[in-house]
């Protein structure tokens, strides 16, 4: 199978199983903030924020590590096995270790007691989402994506059934954290259970190459620790000096871009292997091809979502979350704009790993992540929830446009904006065109948009014809001009 096909299979699974992933987490944060309300969801967004800033510690870069280290070694069974158990091994007891100091030094914290109960209801949560994060490295390398994408429908086909539950027993805050929980070992145990059919887990202590590991994966590491700081500090922030009501205003918005978010990594996370080793290989140009693929694929499905949110945000809010939640339609508006940007960085994010240029950009990192800490400190106790969306638009924006330059600059490669600029003509198009029927259904908006979008996409040739022809080809299995990968 070619790369570009094996490529386009598994983004097809991914975009399959995330399309069901999201309305079946859309309608759980809807059951979620109607159960819970403004401030019953507010709490669950502080300790979710609260255990993530342990989570920025344990993460270590490991998952994204892994991928690159089995992408360069590709068909070395026997480092693979090795690097698989050891990389899994040290997650295991780092996690065990960092995450159950979390909830003790949660007691200690200002909050109310139910909150602080919450810290450890949410543990196991993140406890097997780490352990997840290394399992689904190993499915990228082999292209088993698919089972990703059955392991998480899994996971929330238990969340929804248990909130479900939890509604109709009038459940409050910790037996629905209790549930979230139960919806990540889920998860983790499907696709766990089927990768050891073709990886290595054994639990031990490999010291030598934890210490290889760690000593390239250490500069990743830092750089997700200073992205994450000013990626959750914002709902900490908001905890400390607004009400949890307005926390919960700000985490149902919040919640829709964190669920947004994770398709662009999914795919990212295909692609780091295939661009690690094609980089390795010296292979620049077929490098720098699929960094520009991918650049145009994410701006020609980000923009339209930007423009179309502007319409739609508070309709959608009122859809999912409920009435007392309109005031998160205008958050979501600007939250749509960082949504976008982690759409379009996360390409080249993972391109400078694939180059390993990590240490190169954590000066960037870390200067983005404290201005933007001292920013939220000084702006969020004054301004609250619209101070944190547009700072997390800065930090966003900005980290976007740092990545892009190092990837450019260190492949000595240059974009093609053009299917871009048609993706943003078209878009601001289809926003002028569906705007007006807002007022009459949203059914009705979305579909006027999607038409509108759809037939200028094509009438401008937007999408290279190659694109569509390789993926009609892997449909049905016919050969290409290159029928191996890497």
């Amino acid at each position: 199978m070619s790369l570009a096909r094996a490529l386009a299979a598994n983004t097809a699974v991914q975009i399959a199983g995330k399309v069901v992933s999201i309305i079946i987490g859309v309608i759980v944060v809807g059951i979620m903030t109607r159960l819970l309300g403004q401030e019953g969801f507010g709490a669950y967004s502080t300790a979710n924020a609260f255990l993530q800033v342990f989570a920025i510690v344990l993460d270590m870069g490991l998952n994204v590590m892994v991928v690159q280290m089995l992408g360069e070694r590709r068909g070395d069974t026997a480092f693979e096995n090795r690097a698989v158990s050891a990389v899994f091994s040290l997650r295991f007891f780092s996690a065990l270790i960092i995450l159950s100091i979390a909830p003790i030094i949660g007691l200690f914290t200002p909050y109310a007691w139910e909150l602080k109960m919450a810290f450890f209801a949410i543990w196991a949560s993140f406890f097997f989402t780490a352990l997840n994060q290394i399992v689904i490295g190993v499915q990228q390398r082999h292209l088993k994506m698919h089972v990703v994408a059955i392991a998480e429908v899994a996971g929330r086909t238990v969340l929804l059934a248990g909130v479900l539950i939890a509604t109709a027993m009038h459940w409050g805050l910790i037996p629905v954290i209790l549930i979230v929980s139960l919806a990540g070992t889920a998860n983790f145990f499907v696709n766990f259970l089927i990768a050891r059919r073709y990886a290595c887990f054994k639990l031990g202590f490999d010291w030598s190459f934890w210490k290889l590991t760690i000593g390239r994966s250490w500069p990743i590491g830092v750089s997700i620790l200073f992205t994450l700081i000013y990626f959750k500090s914002d709902t900490l922030i908001l905890s400390w000096v607004r009400p949890l009501s307005e926390v919960g205003i700000y985490g149902a918005a919040y919640r829709v871009l964190e669920i947004l978010a994770v398709f662009p990594f999914m795919y990212a996370g295909v692609l780091l292997p295939i661009i690690a080793n094609a980089w390795t290989k010296g292979r620049k140009e077929r490098f720098a091809n699929l960094i520009r693929r991918s650049f145009d694929a994410f701006a020609i499905l980000t923009l339209p979502m930007l423009f179309g949110t502007l319409i739609v945000a508070d309709k959608v809010m009122v859809l999912v979350a409920g009435p007392d939640f309109l005031a998160s339609g205008g958050i979501l508006r600007i939250l749509m704009i960082a949504t976008a940007s982690i759409y379009l960085g996360t390409i080249f994010s993972h391109a400078v790993v694939a180059l390993n240029k990590q240490k190169a950009m954590l000066p960037y990192y870390i200067a983005v992540a404290l201005i933007t800490l001292a920013l939220y400190i000084i702006f969020i106790p004054k301004y609250g929830i619209w101070a944190a969306a547009w700072l997390t638009v800065f930090s966003e924006v900005t980290v976007a446009v740092i990545t892009l330059v190092m990837t450019c600059v260190s492949a000595n490669m240059k974009l093609n904006w053009v299917p871009a600029g048609k993706a943003l003509t078209a878009s601001i198009v289809m926003y002028f065109a569906a705007k007006p029927f807002i007022d009459i259904s949203l059914a009705l908006t979305m579909i006027v948009a999607a038409a509108v979008y759809t037939a200028l996409i094509f009438a401008m040739k937007a999408v290279p014809m190659d694109i569509v022809r390789e993926i009609m080809q892997a449909r049905k299995g016919a050969p290409t001009a290159d029928d191996t990968i890497g």
